[in-house]
């Protein structure tokens, strides 16, 4: 990702919470900034705006009911 496409935040970490990020950034062999912005993105996810399929609207109005299914395999109990 170019840095021109970024916008910066500053956010304030307690000690604890810095040394974690600096390990868990480190074990991923990341810089503490994209491990973040991964971590972050997986969080957003579901928040953001997905389309609806195409197909969800099909059944808009009441299915016609459906007849007895045994009539269908009364045959077959003999």
């Amino acid at each position: 990702m170019a840095l021109a496409r970024k916008k910066a935040t500053t956010i304030a970490l307690e000690p604890s919470m810095d040394a974690l990020l600096t390990r868990a950034a480190e074990e991923r062999g990341v810089s503490r900034s994209e491990f973040i912005r991964q971590q972050l993105a997986l969080v957003l996810e579901q928040y953001r705006r997905h389309p609806r399929p195409k197909v969800a609207g099909i059944i808009r109005r009441r299915l016609p009911e459906r007849g007895d299914e045994a009539e269908l395999y009364a045959d077959r109990r003999r």
